[in-house]
């Protein structure tokens, strides 16, 4: 018997996104339980469910997890997503860690409460165009011609772990995030149109939010 999942998350995309591109990638069934905040108040207390009183947190069968991250490697692991050896693990990890670095510098502008809705934009449009941003896209595209020339996915012959949380985190950014990188540009077409995806992305209607 398959294991029962339930992903307790907010209505919006944010952390749990990856975990349920993962169980749409794979058509794994899967209880995507999407809580309003105005209800996560009441819920946050209860224990059982959110040990560290946060979101998300993953069911597996009744058992509790927590921590984006641990769950999104979980679920890889579990599909066959991580990649079959310890190199593509290592690839994708590498992957993983730069787009975590590139997601905190937007975030931080994004948090800033002392920016105005102008001074936002104006940090956002010079966060594009940084060297150090530059930089971390050209490493990620080096890592992607390694397979394939660059014209498949970061390791493999399918999706994996690493080219959905690179579709995902930039899918947050601005558009012209990958101006100038056309590769990465095709991967993320690649993920967005991909019989397993499509349909879903095609109807995903909670927001981009945080």
């Amino acid at each position: 018997m398959s294991p029962k999942y339930i992903l307790n998350y907010f209505n919006i995309q944010g952390k749990a996104e990856v975990a349920r591109l993962l169980f749409y990638c794979k058509g794994v069934e899967f209880t995507d339980n999407q809580i309003n905040f105005e209800d996560w108040p009441s819920q946050k207390s209860d224990d059982s469910r959110f040990p560290l009183g946060q979101m998300p947190t993953l069911e597996v069968d009744g058992h509790v997890f927590c921590q984006s991250a641990a769950i999104n490697a979980y679920l890889a692991e579990t599909f066959g997503l991580y990649g079959v050896n310890a190199s593509n693990r290592l690839t994708i990890n590498q992957v993983i860690e730069t787009m975590n670095d590139l997601w905190s510098d937007y975030y931080g502008i994004w948090k800033n409460e002392t920016f105005d809705n102008e001074q936002r934009k104006a940090a956002f449009a010079e966060l594009l165009v940084k060297n150090t941003t530059k930089l971390k896209l050209t490493f990620l595209e080096s890592l992607l011609k390694r397979n394939h020339d660059g014209h498949g996915f970061f390791v493999g012959e399918s999706i994996t772990l690493g080219d959905l949380v690179f579709y995902h985190t930039t899918g947050m950014a601005n558009k012209s995030l990958l101006n100038g990188f056309p590769l990465l540009t095709e991967l993320n077409d690649r993920v967005r149109y991909s019989p397993e995806l499509k349909s879903y992305l095609d109807s995903r209607a909670h927001s981009s939010m945080l």
